[in-house]
């Protein structure tokens, strides 16, 4: 709560200084950039120091999603898009160097394996998110014209008598009643009461509520976030791994996280869905 606060207002400071959405994915590249640099010394001081660069790079994105000022356009979406991938390149060629400074054997080896893996995930999850063609329009035929020289419709023989009053169209006056009477019925089930209408002054359509089965709970949802292995996540495993060991304990890290992503969507698709990035 206390960061959506902070970071709202920090959108609202930016916004009167005309810094917009694009501004600030250039400025999280940058921010990204002296990450790298940090990351390129081989002790705690660097690893420390690179691990609140990300910090703040995750919180430029933040303020970037409070924005209010700005497009929202097809090119300000894909400029956001490849700044956000840059950035984890950039992060990403300064954890090696680092390994390479520390004497680590196959630094370079390592870090082609995880934007390899990467490159999978990310391959994966936007054809999970593709959307299927549309299905194409029937098209409909027309009447069939009648034959020409055909024989004429017969006239009609005398007057039409009117209908008869009666008990018929009683009947048939009840009949919408008793549908929908009917309609009501099938819809209950044996042993439950019927739905009742609409309230007064409601919308007048029922409340739909979703079955139990599709109502995930606070923990699975976030649990289905984690498995996705979105940036931020590889961000704060590049933080602790890079801190506390070597850059090559990172690179496995990611690979490794890479491949659960990769194993979660083919398992269950409905976790691609908001994980792209």
């Amino acid at each position: 709560m206390a960061n959506g606060t902070v970071a709202r207002s920090t959108a609202r400071f930016l916004e009167h200084r005309h810094v917009t959405r694009a501004g600030m994915s250039r400025i999280a590249v940058m921010v990204s950039v002296g990450a790298a640099v940090w990351f390129t010394r081989p002790d705690t001081v660097g690893g420390l120091a690179g691990s609140a660069l990300l910090v703040a790079v995750l919180f430029c994105d933040s303020v970037r999603d409070r924005m209010r000022a700005g497009r929202r356009d097809a090119l300000t979406l894909w400029l956001v898009a490849m700044l956000s991938q840059l950035r984890e390149y950039i992060v990403y060629l300064g954890l090696a160097v680092g390994a390479v400074l520390a004497g680590i054997a196959g630094a370079w080896g390592w870090a082609a394996g995880a934007l390899v893996a990467l490159a999978l995930r990310d391959a994966l999850l936007v054809a999970r998110e593709a959307s299927p063609a549309p299905p194409r329009p029937a098209r409909r035929r027309g009447p069939v014209p009648a034959p020409r020289g055909g024989p004429p419709a017969p006239a009609a023989a005398g007057p039409v008598p009117p209908p008869a009053t009666g008990g018929h169209d009683r009947d048939t006056a009840a009949a919408p009643s008793r549908l929908r009477s009917a309609r009501a019925g099938a819809r209950t089930a044996p042993g439950e009461e019927p739905c009742p209408g609409p309230r007064a002054g409601g919308s007048g359509r029922p409340r739909v509520q979703a079955p139990p089965a599709l109502r995930r709970a606070p923990a699975a949802d976030l649990a289905r976030r984690l498995l996705v292995f979105p940036q931020p996540v590889r961000f704060l495993a590049i933080a602790v791994t890079a801190t506390l060991w070597d850059p090559r304990i990172s690179f496995v890290t990611l690979i490794v996280g890479c491949a659960v992503a990769i194993t979660t969507a083919l398992v269950d698709p409905a976790t691609a869905h908001g994980g792209r990035r």
